[in-house]
């Protein structure tokens, strides 16, 4: 899980490659629950899900003071 502090941290490009590695993460692990695989950890799905989406929020709010930043130096 990742922890605020690190999220804010990275750059939009970091947090691009790690939401990539996460929904790839995803999908082998709900393929492992559809084909009945023995898994150990049956909530960890819900926490990647959480964690993309903070990561997201985070992607988000980066983008959002970039263009306020750069409609601020039009002015």
């Amino acid at each position: 899980m990742v922890k605020k502090k690190e999220v804010t941290l990275n750059s939009i490009e970091t947090i691009d490659q790690r939401i990539q590695e996460l929904k790839l993460e995803l999908a082998k692990y709900k393929g492992m629950l559809v084909s009945k695989t023995k898994v150990n950890n049956t909530s960890k799905k819900g926490v990647m899900k959480k964690e993309i989406a903070r990561l997201l929020t985070k992607k988000n709010q980066l983008r959002e003071k970039e263009i306020i930043k750069t409609l601020e130096g039009r002015k």
